[in-house]
């Protein structure tokens, strides 16, 4: 913790020689580790000049909530709430709207939201995902005017034409990992697309010629595979050829 406020008060100090602002009050402080390994993490206090910041149990960092043992159990119970709102207000007007303006609503309301940042969720666990895929599922009897236990995924697949959750998840990492290997991706994760064909002792190896990439080994089955260098691989070596 020490090494920590000494850190960030060299970061209060540049910023303000450049005339910019840390602001200790917003500032929170979050141990990311396994779940056996959090109990040997000091609950001490982060001391900052004019602020004492306690660790706090989950942080929320461009609208994805990261909770302390990187699972998104409390991004996905977030999000699934805000979503059920949405529908649920949706419902009350349903009988006043167009087939394409219901259709405009979910889109803007529901589907893009599904898929901000849904690369991180990659290798959800099943219960997790299928609290993701009832939403869809809630949409989708909302847009095709259904009763609420009606079944949906055959109309999903047939009539909607949408992705189902984990579908959409692999769909946005493949896309990355297009723009990776096509240059239209930031150099920090182009840095994780490699192919077997520059790699020494795999240029022979048959997936070499299928044109696949590289996935690193993880130290840890569950939290290493989800990362984006190993995830993003994964779900690009799966396509056909």
């Amino acid at each position: 913790m020490a090494q920590m406020a000494n850190c960030i008060a060299h970061v209060q100090t540049w910023m303000a020689w450049n005339r910019l602002h840390l602001n200790p009050a917003k500032t929170e402080v979050i141990w990311l580790w396994s779940s056996h390994r959090l109990v040997q993490c000091t609950p001490d206090p982060l001391l900052l000049p004019g602020a004492s910041i306690l660790p706090v149990h989950s942080v929320r960092d461009l609208g994805v909530v990261v909770d302390q043992d990187l699972s998104l159990a409390s991004h996905v119970s977030h999000v699934t709430s805000v979503w059920f709102f949405h529908l649920c207000q949706l419902r009350l007007v349903q009988r006043s709207l167009t087939t394409d303006t219901a259709h405009a609503l979910v889109w803007a309301l529901i589907h893009n939201r599904l898929d901000y940042c849904n690369g991180v969720l990659a290798g959800l666990p099943v219960c997790l995902s299928n609290c993701l895929q009832s939403v869809l599922r809630a949409a989708a009897r909302l847009f095709l005017g259904l009763p609420g236990r009606a079944p949906v995924m055959s109309a999903i697949r047939d009539m909607l034409h949408w992705l189902t959750y984990p579908q959409r998840v692999t769909f946005k990492l493949c896309l990355t990992m297009y723009k990776c290997l096509h240059g239209l991706a930031p150099p920090y994760l182009t840095r994780f697309c490699t192919p077997l064909t520059i790699i020494a002792g795999c240029t022979q190896l048959r997936s070499a010629n299928q044109h696949k990439l590289f996935i690193p080994r993880t130290s840890t089955s569950m939290l290493g595979s989800r990362a984006f260098c190993s995830s993003g691989p994964s779900s690009w070596n799966t396509l056909p050829r």
